[in-house]
């Protein structure tokens, strides 16, 4: 163990995903030093829906998808959308996603979210200790509700998938959703309660609160960009940045969508696209909720947070650069007005991020095999918080060299 506290570690990329690997990585005693462009979690976990799923097995491509393409080029505001100037770049990213979401391999892909997302609170719980943050975790269950009965019974796969995964679902008729949640309009005939879900009440505070417990405990943060790499014949000798090359023994990825332009310094050339989601966050709502709500035909989630409820949801592919369309923001706040009827909406906030998806919805959690001591933790796709804290478990595991505590090889960055 002496040795390995000499070990230093770079984890490059400060989301969520790389805070929770320097905090069980410092746990472990490393000496880590997180980088990022940006502030610590200024990107992606700034800004989402706050849940946390240990049901969350069922992947984004589902069997039948494709019959809904022409739709998703044609109304920009809709839940799913692909940006027509964008389709052709795009194209390739979603033959491999249709590919993905045929039955057969939707049944393999539930199983490896079941192993990183079915732990998520076991895996969190230690870290938001640490910090003093426990309260910020809220697990109250998750409500999803169906307009039509019809509707929810098209959705039977998803069930199966949870139930498989060993998930709780308690069914509910339109009385029982309006005894849960009074605020919900009257429009719901149906859905389901997951009550060993739930979510936190305030993303981005408990990320800076766990970057904060990680700075105190002597880990380090260097705001910088990272440009390449350099090795000897033992391996990774330091990462070169901006500012300077900082010397490491081992360097991790875990920069979301920025991942793909490092990896491509590596070799490695991966299909990692960014679906830009958007939310609004109510601060003065006038209305109040016990669950994270989805209601599940708009594609979105509400979620009941310390600064107001917030509205996030919705998939776009238009690539990195292009300027946000807030009509889509917008939408979503239609919608609202519609599912919490007499929301106060005077004083909202408005956000575009990119959650980077892979073609199977799984992440790459893997050790390079062509660069010795780099290690990749990336691509959770809409579920990087619910993912992080096991993630940050099983790289600190790979980097001890013990056995991983969950089955890697669904994520390896070969699998492409």
């Amino acid at each position: 163990m002496n040795s390995e506290r000499k070990i230093s570690v770079a984890v490059i990329g400060a989301g969520i995903v790389g805070i929770c690997c320097a905090c069980y990585l410092q746990r472990s005693g490393f000496r880590v030093t997180l980088i990022d462009r940006d502030e610590p979690a200024l990107q992606t976990s700034f800004g989402n829906a706050g849940g946390l799923s240990p049901g969350s097995v069922a992947p984004i491509g589902m069997p039948g998808m494709w019959k809904q393409i022409p739709g998703w080029l044609l109304d920009d505001t809709g839940p799913l959308y692909i940006k027509g100037s964008y389709l052709v770049k795009a194209l390739p990213w979603l033959t491999q996603f249709l590919l993905q979401s045929r039955s057969a391999r939707v049944a393999d892909i539930s199983k490896a979210l079941a192993s990183l997302n079915g732990p998520c609170f076991e895996a969190l719980q230690p870290l938001v200790e640490d910090a003093g943050i426990s309260h910020m975790i809220k697990r109250s269950g998750q409500l999803f509700v169906y307009r039509s009965r019809k509707h929810m019974q098209k959705d039977a796969l998803t069930h199966q998938l949870r139930g498989d995964a060993g998930a709780r679902l308690e069914y509910l008729d339109a009385a029982e959703i309006r005894d849960l949640e009074p605020a919900l309009a009257p429009i719901f005939e149906s859905g389901y309660l997951m009550p060993d879900n739930g979510h936190c009440d305030d993303p981005y505070g408990m990320a800076q609160a766990l970057v904060r417990s990680f700075l105190e405990r002597g880990g380090r943060f260097q705001k910088t960009e990272v440009a390449d790499f350099g090795f000897d014949e033992d391996g990774v000798t330091c990462v070169k940045t901006s500012t300077g090359d900082l010397q490491t023994d081992r360097a991790i990825i875990c920069a979301g969508i920025w991942s793909k332009s490092i990896c491509a310094k590596l070799g490695w050339n991966i299909p990692l696209e960014s679906h830009r989601g958007y939310h609004v966050t109510l601060e003065d709502p006038g209305a109040s909720l016990k669950h994270m709500c989805f209601p599940v035909e708009d594609k979105f989630a509400i979620t009941p947070m310390s600064m107001g409820i917030r509205i996030a949801g919705t998939v776009e592919l238009a690539g990195v650069d292009a300027p946000p369309n807030y009509a889509r923001a917008q939408a979503l706040l239609v919608a609202a007005r519609k599912i919490l009827p007499g929301i106060g909406t005077e004083k909202v906030t408005q956000w575009m991020g990119h959650r980077p998806c892979f073609p199977d919805s799984l992440p790459v959690i893997d050790r390079c095999s062509n660069h010795k001591g780099i290690f990749f933790a990336f691509g959770h796709g809409h579920q990087g918080l619910v993912g992080a804290s096991q993630t940050g478990k099983v790289v600190d595991e790979m980097i001890r060299g013990v056995s991983p505590s969950m089955d890697l090889r669904p994520f390896s960055i070969g699998r492409f």
